[in-house]
């Protein structure tokens, strides 16, 4: 099985590494109230008994405080990433100025499992890109003042495993960009007085590592960072790739395994499988999203670790405070273009133009504007990234039915001298399926025709009616199998036949 072959080839040189290559659908809504490990539901808890015996306290994939657990509480909610690019394409500035930000959508995927629970301190976390590695220097387009880049070299230790083991194909560089260790927090976690070349604020926690000739749906992960193609790193960024396999990586980071083995096997699943009937996105091709079972194993999984002596001091943790902002109103959506694997956008008639994450983001079906279409009314409340008007989350978004009965609204009336005639043009009235004519005679309305085309907006009377006789009419319009008269009534004109 070429996946177990993988696993095994790396896990000599980092720990624990893993490969994820089927597509799925990137749609997830899910939302649990666990707020200590007793809460989570009993059949969910002995999945996560099993697999922290068998295979967390086995592989010791937690015993190192360097998972991104340490590595967000040590930030003080923030993670420093740099970018290890083992590859000669070009890497525009536009691109570079929105890699922090895909990072961040991502990570915080995941610590959005843990807010709200067992003294987890921190509700947002801030990611930053403090320097790139590179073969090229000249692969960094435009490159700032303020950008730091790393042009050493080194034998490249994943070549030949990649080809070997059918990851990647000869195109592979031989060759890497040395990452600067001496600031890496992943090497230097466990000496206190390493110093970072002065200050803690200079460290890299984790790297994401782009590299030519790997499969595109193939990566790799650990406390270290996550391994991807450069092509995928590239996409993730432009928002044309999905972001399961980087998804998955991270949760190595966190220190969860892959299932690669069958039920209660050693490097297997739980015996009776996954509660949920999800899978897990840490089992390839299982599931593509964080589902509900990894939102409690996260959990679950923080609270084995958190009193830990010495481990975490979280009465220190001050939070980086949250720039974003607020937005709530009643508008009309006049735009909405759905992107699936990237963000989308939606556009408001008066209120602007906003993105959102095309993945399951948000905590219900009925928070997800993806569900909503051009000409629906809604009442929301979100909060939103100013900088880049990404919505971070939806307090509530709710669709205004209008109860009123729509009724064509009269924009011109034209008479004939010569016949004795009247014409009546109207604005056309959305879900119209037929328009109908009612005219006012000896005391009662009645309807001169109900068979006008809904795609007719104008009505012309009979030839030779009395001069100077003047009628009262009505436009009324058939929706969902129901004519607005009433309304229509109301809005009634008069006019007189020359």
């Amino acid at each position: 099985m070429l996946s177990k072959k993988i696993a095994a080839a790396l896990l000599a040189a980092a720990m624990c590494t893993s490969s994820m290559t089927a597509q799925f659908p990137t749609f997830a809504s899910f939302s649990v109230s666990a707020e200590t490990v007793t809460d989570i539901p009993q059949d969910y808890r002995t999945a996560c008994d099993w697999i922290w015996k068998n295979r967390i306290e086995t592989e010791r994939s937690c015993e190192a405080w360097s998972t991104i657990y340490d590595q967000i509480i040590a930030g003080n909610g923030t993670l420093q990433y740099i970018l290890i690019w083992q590859s000669y394409e070009k890497i525009t500035l536009a691109q570079r100025q929105k890699l922090s930000k895909m990072l961040e959508e991502a990570v915080n995927k995941w610590n959005d499992c843990l807010v709200g629970y067992d003294d987890w301190p921190i509700d947002h976390v801030n990611v930053k890109v403090v320097g790139y590695a590179v073969l090229d220097e000249s692969c960094i387009l435009d490159r700032q003042p303020d950008e730091v880049v790393y042009t050493q070299t080194t034998s490249s230790w994943l070549h030949d495993d990649m080809i070997s083991s059918g990851m990647g194909n000869s195109s592979v560089p031989n060759i890497q960009p040395a990452e600067p260790v001496d600031i890496s927090r992943y090497v230097h976690w466990n000496d206190k007085n390493w110093s970072y070349q002065g200050s803690y604020d200079n460290r890299y926690d984790m790297y994401l590592h782009g590299i030519t000739g790997m499969i595109d749906m193939g990566g790799y992960g650990y406390h270290y960072g996550q391994i991807l193609s450069d092509k995928s790193v590239l996409g993730l960024i432009d928002g044309t790739t999905s972001q399961h396999i980087l998804l998955h990586e991270m949760g190595h980071g966190f220190g969860f395994p892959d299932y690669y083995g069958g039920e209660g096997e050693s490097d297997g699943f739980p015996p009776g499988g996954f509660p949920g009937g999800e899978g897990s996105i840490m089992m390839a091709g299982s599931c593509g999203y964080i589902n509900t079972f990894d939102k409690y194993f996260a959990r679950y999984t923080w609270s084995k670790i958190k009193d830990e002596p010495g481990r975490f001091d979280l009465k220190s943790i001050q939070p980086i405070a949250d720039t974003t902002s607020t937005a709530e109103f009643t508008d009309e959506i006049t735009a909405i273009d759905l992107n699936t694997n990237g963000y989308s956008s939606v556009t408001f008639r008066n209120n602007g133009t906003y993105r959102f994450p095309a993945e399951g983001y948000f905590d219900s079906d009925s928070k997800n504007l993806a569900f909503y279409e051009v000409g629906d009314k809604v009442s929301v409340k979100f909060t939103y990234d100013p900088a880049d008007a990404v919505i971070k989350n939806i307090e509530y978004l709710d669709l205004i039915v209008d109860s009123t009965p729509a009724y064509p609204e009269i924009t011109n009336i034209e008479y004939s001298d010569k016949f004795h005639q009247i014409r009546f043009s109207w604005k056309p009235v959305s879900g119209a399926t037929n328009y109908g004519i009612a005219v006012y005679l000896a005391g009662k309305w009645r309807i001169q025709t109900q068979n006008i085309s809904a795609s007719s907006t104008s009505y012309t009377t009979p030839k030779n009616m009395t001069p100077g006789k003047t009628y009262k009419v009505a436009v009324a319009a058939k929706v969902n199998g129901t004519w607005g008269v009433s309304e229509a009534i109301k809005h009634a004109v008069s006019v007189t036949v020359k």
